[in-house]
């Protein structure tokens, strides 16, 4: 691991260093250009923090997903889901603001019935979540009860 005061070479085109070079003579300033690259370095962070939008537009640019609200329970992207059946597990996952099972959109209650051959289930009492955030999987029913906005 390197060392807080250790270096590494960063690519740069040679025309642009020299240009760069250039330009700080011509501007009558004795200032090391290498120097010069790393304190932009250090101006662009401290500068994108508050310009985010400016100097970090690709933030911007891709969709930004919520996740699946299931009845007031928000299930964020990343989401895992399971159900135990007759023994065997099965899972879903969140992608986007879509719940996802076998490659097919679908609700989670669709999912419980699809897991148990078509039966009627209570998917809120059949189904265990765990979100990207969470160490355990937990009982939706108990989620729903804890967090989300629909009570029992």
């Amino acid at each position: 691991m390197a060392t807080i005061d250790s270096t590494i070479s960063i690519p740069v085109r040679a025309a642009l260093f020299l240009e760069l070079a250039d330009f700080l003579r011509e501007k009558g300033s004795d200032r090391d250009p290498i120097r010069t690259v790393t304190d932009a370095i250090v101006y662009w962070m401290e500068n994108a923090e508050w310009k985010t939008e400016d100097l970090m537009p690709e933030i911007f640019e891709r969709p930004q997903y919520l996740g699946h609200n299931w009845k007031g329970l928000l299930l964020p992207p990343g989401t895992q889901v399971r159900m135990t059946y007759k023994g065997a597990v099965y899972h879903a996952r969140i992608e986007e603001d879509d719940f996802i099972y076998q490659g097919k959109k679908m609700s989670p209650s669709e999912f419980a019935s699809t897991v148990a051959c078509g039966t009627a289930r209570n998917a809120w009492r059949d189904l265990w979540i765990k979100r990207p955030r969470d160490r355990d999987f937990r009982l939706a029913d108990e989620m729903r009860r804890t967090e989300g906005k629909e009570k029992p």
